[in-house]
């Protein structure tokens, strides 16, 4: 994978991908059967809450899930241990979150279905930001759209 670049779901021309660098790693979860896993922060625009984060919760526990929720609450609030909705009035928001949250030097996937987000986030040129463009569109269903989501962030925990 090409540090840097930007990776395109769209269909069968998707670009390669992804800027992965050095984290901490964290034990894995009791009873995971991948082994050992470490900690990936994923963080979810508009278009991906709620059923996409509680697909990620249950299936990756290592998984920390940042759902972005626009104008509906003032600050960040922490849902459960692994869970928190961040407020964002614009992409500019977003992309202060996503930069915030890549700098702890953990994994960061960054999911949108916005093109030219994802495109100002890969610009951004942060080490540990993995962005990905999913758009619903190019999947048959939100099922798939959600498998996808946890394939990637299972790679990024193994790598």
């Amino acid at each position: 994978m090409a540090l840097g670049t930007l990776e395109l779901r769209e269909g069968e021309g998707a670009k390669a991908a992804a800027a992965q660098t050095t984290a901490q790693t964290a034990p894995a979860q009791p009873g995971e059967a991948e082994g050992r896993a470490r900690k990936v922060i994923a963080v979810l625009d508009q278009m991906f809450r709620g059923y996409y984060a509680d697909v990620i919760e249950r299936e990756a526990p290592y998984a920390e899930v940042h759902e972005v929720v626009g104008r509906g609450v003032q600050e960040t609030l922490r849902v459960n241990e692994k869970r928190y909705l961040e407020p964002a009035s614009d992409d500019f928001d977003v992309l202060r979150l996503v930069s915030r949250l890549s700098s702890s030097g953990v994994p960061v996937l960054f999911f949108t279905g916005d093109k030219r987000l994802a495109s100002q986030a890969q610009a951004l040129g942060l080490p540990n930001l993995r962005v990905l463009y999913m758009p619903p569109s190019e999947f048959p269903g939100k099922e798939s759209v959600a498998e996808a989501m946890i394939n990637e962030i299972k790679k990024a925990s193994k790598a």
